[in-house]
């Protein structure tokens, strides 16, 4: 890093490791390494981001001043790729952020960067399947944490013994569960539990929303509440205008439903229904989605009031 900055930019930044905060909550610490960082007299912090890491522009920007409050220090990003989309919204918020070696932007060190971005390919093979998610949430919500077999888990969640095999395989993988021979099957064990176990896999999680639909209110025999409806009905925010509702993407084609343009359409008529990866109904309660999948399916909502009831709510429901 030394190199590079000196390189790009004709300056001289010494860098050396940093003891990680403990004071620091799981998810602002895991996948990502801490480095002091000292440039004509100015010390500062550097957060090195993983690939892994799927961030968020207003997550980011109330994380910083949580990193300055436990080490007082200013702190900057440290990304292994930027898009200028991303950049322009990390600026525009005043987010420090070293993105090398073409991307620099450290206004406390009146620091800004240049204009040159690289076209790139982003392979990552460290994010969850559909089928992977599912069966991280069965383990995550089975609150007995005994060994499971694999062909339960299948007959419970509808899977292959295919497709259980790929996502227990994923899980191993990603450190998540470890795997014990049992005759001729083999037995799978989270790793952890409850929170801790919720952040082990922040990371990893996906949207479960294919996509969305707007139809004209139809009459079903009952609905899964999900997105900002499900968070509205567990958290002091405000119910949005048109409710949300989840329903497995390969049921949709067997539901009679009116896709409607919603800018033509009285909102009250109208239902944002969610096309999921994976069925709803296997974690949902009281009507309600599951929260780890309405958190995955909100991870990127630019609401800040979004944001902040769903990092309260997280804490307190696993």
């Amino acid at each position: 890093m030394e190199t590079q900055i000196r390189e790009a930019f004709g300056i001289t930044l010494h860098v050396e490791p940093y003891p990680v905060p403990t004071v620091l909550p799981l998810y602002m610490i895991s996948g990502r390494r801490f480095s002091k960082a000292s440039f004509l007299g100015n010390h500062f912090l550097l957060i090195s981001i993983s690939e892994m890491d799927r961030f968020g522009v207003v997550a980011l920007k109330k994380q910083l001043a949580k990193y300055m409050d436990a080490t007082n220090l200013n702190t900057a990003y440290v990304f292994p790729s930027l898009t200028k989309i991303q950049r322009n919204a990390l600026v525009s918020n005043g987010i420090p952020f070293l993105y090398l070696p073409d991307q620099i932007f450290l206004p406390f060190l009146a620091v800004t960067m240049n204009n040159q971005f690289r076209q790139q390919v982003k392979i990552c093979t460290n994010r969850f399947t559909p089928s992977a998610q599912c069966l991280f949430l069965f383990l995550l919500y089975n609150t007995c944490q005994k060994p499971l077999l694999k062909k339960d888990a299948a007959a419970t969640l509808k899977l292959t013994r295919t497709s259980i095999t790929r996502a227990s395989e994923l899980l191993k993988s990603l450190h998540l569960i470890t795997e014990e021979a049992k005759g001729t099957e083999l037995r799978m064990q989270p790793v952890s539990s409850g929170h801790e176990y919720y952040e082990m896999a922040r990371l990893y999680l996906i949207s479960p929303v294919a996509r969305t639909v707007t139809v004209k209110a139809p009459t079903l025999t009952s609905k899964i509440y999900a997105g900002e409806t499900a968070l509205s009905m567990r958290t002091m925010l405000n119910s949005p205008v048109i409710p949300e509702i989840a329903i497995d993407k390969r049921q949709y084609k067997l539901l009679i439903l009116n896709e409607v343009d919603e800018k033509w359409e009285p909102e009250e008529d109208l239902l944002h229904v969610e096309l999921w990866k994976y069925d709803p109904t296997l974690f949902s309660k009281d009507g309600i989605a599951d929260p780890v999948s309405v958190a995955a399916s909100l991870q990127d909502c630019p609401d800040e009031r979004v944001q902040d009831e769903l990092e309260k709510y997280m804490e307190g429901c696993l």
